[in-house]
């Protein structure tokens, strides 16, 4: 891609998720709402004056990257540890639900494979803690007990559906389970979600030091 023609993309990029966001935000709808729907319009779905190739997947990891780097500065894990029992009831059920209504669908529905029917049912447990963060910011709530409860449900149930999909992926190319290997990779999900927040904010307070 030559140098102008990025540019022109990112100022596009930047000038519709801006425009709509502002329209969203007037009507009372969360900001990223219409920065998906910008997306949606100026992509090849639409328009398409952009179209999602390596440099904008790279774009996409910086912003991705960037987003959860802020969470993680602002997420207090003592509040979230005060919230009780009641995000985990939240995870399980949002676990659990999304993993059988997508498996009963796939498979007695659509008449899909076992193993096949277990991985969509599997994808579906995940949420997206960047964009539940962002929607609860647009709504002046991020810090609201509620939200907290959000929060670390949306969490838990991304470290749960990330145990699932790696269970899954060992039984289908090993056609069995380890449960070392499972436990291996639930530690250092825990261990990561315990370590960033705290690396996020020494970051953070070390850039403010030298600003």
């Amino acid at each position: 891609m030559e140098l102008h023609q990025f540019f022109l993309y990112l100022a596009i990029i930047l000038i519709a998720a801006r425009l709509f966001s502002e329209i969203a935000g007037r009507y009372g709808i969360p900001s990223v709402i219409g920065e998906l729907l910008a997306g949606l319009l100026v992509g090849p779905s639409l328009l398409g004056w952009i179209s999602p190739d390596a440099t904008m997947a790279l774009l996409a990891e910086i912003g991705i990257i960037l987003l959860l780097f802020e969470v993680g500065m602002d997420t207090d894990l003592f509040r979230l540890a005060k919230s009780g029992i009641k995000p985990i009831m939240v995870a399980v059920v949002g676990f659990v639900l999304p993993f059988v209504l997508g498996y009963a669908v796939c498979r007695w529905g659509f008449a899909l494979d076992n193993l096949v029917s277990l991985f969509i049912g599997g994808t579906l447990t995940a949420t997206s803690i960047g964009i539940t963060v962002r929607v609860l910011d647009d709504l002046g709530k991020r810090h609201e007990d509620e939200a907290q409860i959000v929060i670390g449900a949306a969490v838990l149930d991304d470290i749960l559906g990330v145990l699932a999909l790696a269970f899954l992926y060992q039984f289908a190319v090993q056609n069995e389970v380890s449960l070392a290997a499972t436990g291996t990779v639930a530690l250092y999900i825990v261990l990561f979600m315990l370590l960033s927040p705290l690396v996020a904010k020494l970051a953070g307070g070390i850039i403010d030091h030298y600003d």
